[in-house]
């Protein structure tokens, strides 16, 4: 799990997220994440209002731009610096 200051996923890899929310930075970031199957599993991005992702399908390097925020609940996520 990230720490509550993190900015990115540790190791630049996939790691299992219950819930975190990842604040806007002043730089673009890369997005991935693993399907999701069942009613459970988000991924919201925005600045300053937050849009669903869908998940029931995997995505690699979704840009989000600078300054924008994501919450991630019950999902297997990637987040880099781009």
């Amino acid at each position: 799990m990230p720490g509550t200051d993190a900015k990115e996923t540790r190791n630049g890899d996939f790691e299992y997220i219950d819930y975190h929310f990842f604040e806007g930075v002043d730089y673009e970031r890369k997005m991935s994440w693993k399907q999701r199957k069942g009613p459970y599993g988000r991924v919201a991005i925005g600045n300053p209002k937050s849009t669903n992702q869908k998940t029931d399908v995997d995505k690699n390097d979704v840009i989000l731009p600078a300054n924008w925020s994501v919450i991630v609940d019950k999902m297997d996520f990637k987040l880099v610096q781009s």
